[in-house]
């Protein structure tokens, strides 16, 4: 006859701990800590007294594996550098924070792929909602998210189908509009140098770029896509090599590219010539 052999412990305080302490089953510890408004305030004072002796932490993570929801919320952005990542987060932050919400934010790198395998891991963790700072995804993510049935927030661009909602600017009116404004200022010789970004973004800035140009009669070809991406260095190394190739040009627009870098090869090369946007 085999003699059951008791579970080794890890060390760790347990919910049953607490129960012990307190003097109650562990169903209504579990109760006070998901919903203290359906126990009583003596009782929930009790646990909260034993949690606080123990030390005790819920384990979010099984809890919310067990209700199939939690109080996690996934933001996936392309790069941390980039100008509008931090303010978004510390944005949403200020709004989630007081409504008992955490943000899990995660870097793609402007990578469907890497974005696939981000959200594969965060979907496991039954998030509450998804905020995406891109349009672009693959279709397995689609799907996952569809199928999740939690809310999904694109931002960055406007797109027609998105998954479920979605907030952006029209990249192509913009660009547009921006090159437009510079042609009516009476600059001539203008150049555009982008920082590495999704293809599709980069695709809807060069028609806005085009459409300007073209309407002016003017060459739109003075057009560097970058490979690095738009963190101080590497966009520093771009806006230089930038500058060299096109010291004959009244103006250019670093776009997406690191504003210090910018305004450090503006002030040590390029003069009042270089602008960031």
């Amino acid at each position: 006859m085999s003699i059951p052999r008791k579970r080794r412990s890890t060390g760790k305080v347990t919910i049953a701990d607490v129960a012990q302490l307190a003097g109650v089953g562990t169903m209504t510890v579990s109760r006070a800590l998901r919903t203290p408004e359906q126990v009583s305030d003596k009782l929930r004072e009790k646990i909260e007294a034993a949690v606080h002796e123990l030390g005790y932490m819920p384990n979010l993570a099984a809890s919310a594996l067990a209700s199939a929801s939690s109080h996690t919320i996934a933001m996936v952005v392309p790069n941390l550098a980039e100008a509008g990542c931090s303010e978004m987060f510390a944005g949403l932050q200020q709004i989630l924070q007081p409504a008992g919400y955490q943000i899990m934010l995660a870097e793609s790198q402007h990578r469907v792929e890497q974005e696939e395998k981000l959200l594969e891991t965060l979907l496991a963790s039954n998030i509450a909602a998804a905020i995406l700072l891109s349009v672009e995804h693959s279709t397995t993510v689609r799907q996952w998210l569809k199928n999740a049935s939690i809310p999904v927030m694109e931002m960055g661009a406007i797109r027609s189908d998105p998954i479920d909602m979605n907030i952006g600017i029209d990249n192509v009116a913009a660009m547009y509009e921006l090159t437009e404004m510079l042609i009516q200022r009476g600059y001539q010789n203008i150049g555009l140098l982008c920082a590495n970004q999704e293809q599709w973004i980069f695709q809807q800035h060069l028609h806005g770029w085009y459409k300007a140009m073209l309407r002016h009669h003017m060459s739109p070809n003075r057009v560097i896509n970058a490979a690095l991406p738009p963190i101080f260095l590497p966009a520093r190394r771009n806006c230089r090599s930038f500058y060299w190739r096109g010291r004959s040009w009244t103006r250019w627009y670093a776009y997406r590219m690191s504003w210090p870098a910018a305004r450090y090869t503006s002030a040590n090369d390029g003069g009042s010539k270089f602008r960031t946007i």
